[in-house]
């Protein structure tokens, strides 16, 4: 049996956290991507590059004013945060400061540290969440170290997806497995460290990119983690009037092999992080979020067959006038701002208002997704937009 694998490479000068190389008994492998045959290797990263030391003081380079303290005169220079970021060294995002600033006691963390943290990053890819999953991934892609990605039990639709170049420039980081040996993972990453971490959320999660990016670099911080999501129903456009949704969970390795015993279902069921056994803490609040979780957003013959297939227990078609939940109904509530149940009124967002609108990848490819930061059943929100 042959198998491909990642290789740690400190020679070579380039932005790729893992490199890929084929086995001598295979000179063109079958797959692009990684599989239950791969061996991974992730690489270890210096933290060095990240920030920059001002004589005394040594400041995170994304969260840090460079212009104004190279021009300062004073010697003693402490780090001067770019709006949105803090603490002694500028590392922390708004997202994660005010998540320590209400957490239950004093939280210190220490760092940085002299090497990243690997993030491993598990979920679920089917035909409803393959918009979210490219966004996510495109989001994220500069910051986790290996996406793992699988199949519900009896579907190969993902592994089609990625025979057919879906992610093609992510394949290096990208390990495809089936439900039934998403546990296995463990034993495919060779030189896992107990310190690295697994994050995993649900299909329609977009993690919050700096909270995530924050718990590379330091220790010390709570464990678990679990994320307040902005809930966008039908598109960035819409929110739901609860605005958040607590879901997904991220720990360490040891955490998760010493607490979790190795089940990643349990890092991702929400009654199970709830319980006041597990004291971690929540990043995200009512208006600072940990991500957003983006409900229905899908078009409206996707949205049909979902609900063919699975109807919510909260939609009472009783109650619904037209006793049917067709095409029409689905365009007339999405452009009134009426919930999947046909009376819940949602929450209008205000796309150049608002910082938290959307994740920065649609942003930056609005063309690309501007079905999800327009409102197009809505002729105000479509001339507008």
């Amino acid at each position: 049996m042959s198998y491909f694998y990642l290789k740690v490479d400190n020679h070579h000068a380039n932005n790729e956290k893992i490199s890929f190389v084929t086995s001598h008994k295979e000179e063109h492998p079958k797959f692009t991507y990684h599989t239950t045959e791969s061996r991974i290797f992730l690489k270890s990263i210096n933290t060095r590059a990240q920030f920059m030391d001002f004589n005394s003081s040594l400041c995170y380079i994304n969260g840090t004013d460079l212009v104004s303290m190279k021009r300062s005169k004073d010697f003693h220079w402490q780090c001067k945060c770019l709006p949105g970021w803090h603490g002694k060294d500028c590392g922390q995002p708004e997202v994660v400061w005010r998540a320590f600033l209400t957490y239950r006691k004093p939280i210190k963390i220490t760092g940085p540290r002299t090497y990243e943290r690997r993030i491993i990053y598990l979920f679920m890819v089917d035909k409803f969440s393959e918009t979210i999953a490219e966004v996510r991934i495109n989001e994220l892609g500069n910051i986790v170290d290996l996406f793992i990605l699988y199949d519900a039990e009896k579907s190969d639709f993902l592994q089609n997806k990625l025979n057919n170049n879906f992610l093609k420039e992510y394949h290096k980081k990208i390990l495809y497995l089936q439900e039934n040996n998403v546990n296995n993972f463990l034993q495919i990453i060779k030189n896992i460290r107990d310190d690295d971490i697994i994050l995993s959320s649900g299909g329609n999660a977009i993690p919050n990119k700096f909270a995530i990016n924050f718990l590379k670099y330091y220790n010390k911080w709570p464990e678990p983690i679990r994320f307040r999501l902005r809930w966008s129903v039908f598109g960035f456009f819409w929110v739901h009037p609860s605005k958040t949704i607590i879901t997904g969970g991220a720990c360490s390795i040891s955490y998760f092999k010493e607490v979790f015993n190795k089940k990643i279902q349990t890092l991702n069921d929400n009654r199970t992080l709830s319980n006041s056994l597990y004291k971690g803490i929540i990043l995200g609040d009512l208006n600072h979020y940990g991500g957003w979780y983006c409900e229905y957003c899908y078009d409206v013959t996707q949205i049909l067959e979902y609900l063919t297939r699975k109807q919510p227990s909260y939609i009472n078609l009783e109650k619904i006038e037209r006793q049917k939940i067709d095409g029409a109904f689905l365009e007339d509530i999405i452009e009134n701002g009426l919930y999947i149940d046909g009376k819940t009124e949602l929450l209008r967002t205000h796309r150049y208002h608002d910082n938290y609108f959307a994740p920065y990848y649609v942003l930056e490819n609005n063309w690309k997704y501007d079905f999800l930061l327009i409102n197009l059943y809505s002729k105000i929100d479509y001339y507008d937009g």
